[in-house]
């Protein structure tokens, strides 16, 4: 079946991005997307490769809140690829996340539901007016790709989730981490690629320490098979560094997916009749 939003996440990822939010407001991820006409398809891209700026993210979003000023829609860009769409009236749709939608034909992945034809026309009425904007006349004079619209997905509100965990901290870049953790109550902090600073950071010890790492995450969305080779080996190597400076008594469990995990207690290094398993051939084995 077609890919669908398990987590309303647009509302915790905005909570992260440091600004006002009632529990009530519905909140979207908006992200900015190009279309590419492949023969009578539309072929959507987004991400990294659209390369927008910040200049380029005000411009448009200002723009498009003075067209929708009487549609009770706000458009915001915190940061140049993470547009948020505040909506004041909640719309009944289904919507396919945008990493499910990337690279390919958006036919029978737009928004569905009850208030789809509507929500058919915001969208069209979007492209239409980014397509008219200077923004766009100087990008594509520069060859990059035009920013066709915006891709609605993860809708929802705060007060219609629950947020629990038991960490003491959280250590993350990624805004739904981080939102996630604000939501449940939970002190969060930034990862740090120096493992003895996150070591350090961690002093003294807690009892229950999330930390959450996406440098893998990119890669996969770009089929970039070189890029996730380095980001794993940035890996392994970050954690020998981390597992030296953490020392004495602990236990390190590895989550790749929810049902998938793998556990390290110091004295496993004792355990010399084993053979070495790198994670990538663990990981391997989990995604296969």
């Amino acid at each position: 079946g077609q890919p669908t939003d398990r987590l309303r996440r647009g509302p915790f990822c905005r909570l992260a991005e440091g600004m006002e939010l009632n529990p009530g407001d519905f909140v979207f991820h908006a992200d900015p997307i190009h279309l590419r006409p492949d023969g009578n398809r539309l072929v959507l891209f987004a991400g990294r490769p659209l390369a927008v700026n910040p200049d380029e993210a005000a411009a448009l979003t200002r723009h498009f809140n003075q067209h929708f000023v009487g549609d009770g829609l706000k458009l915001e860009a915190p940061a140049p690829g993470r547009w948020y769409l505040r909506v004041q009236h909640p719309p009944d749709l289904v919507t396919t996340p945008l990493h499910a939608v990337m690279g390919r034909h958006i036919g029978g992945l737009l928004p569905r539901g009850p208030d789809a034809r509507t929500w058919a026309r915001i969208l069209n009425e979007v492209q239409m007016l980014f397509h008219q904007a200077s923004v766009n006349q100087r990008r594509e004079e520069a060859g990059q790709p035009a920013i066709s619209g915006i891709w609605p997905w993860g809708g929802g509100r705060l007060r219609d989730f629950h947020a629990h965990a038991a960490y003491t901290r959280v250590f993350a870049t990624d805004p739904l981490t981080l939102g996630l953790a604000q939501a449940a109550g939970n002190p969060t902090a930034p990862w740090s690629a120096d493992p003895a600073a996150l070591v350090a950071a961690m002093q003294p010890p807690s009892s229950l320490v999330l930390l959450h790492w996406q440098g893998l995450w990119n890669p996969v969305l770009e089929a970039d098979g070189e890029a996730w080779v380095e980001a794993l080996q940035a890996l392994e190597i970050w954690l020998a560094g981390f597992l030296t400076g953490m020392g004495g008594d602990f236990t390190l469990r590895l989550l790749v997916r929810e049902e998938d995990s793998f556990r390290y207690r110091p004295r496993h290094r004792y355990r010399f009749w084993r053979s070495p398993l790198s994670l990538g051939k663990r990981l391997s084995g989990v995604m296969n």
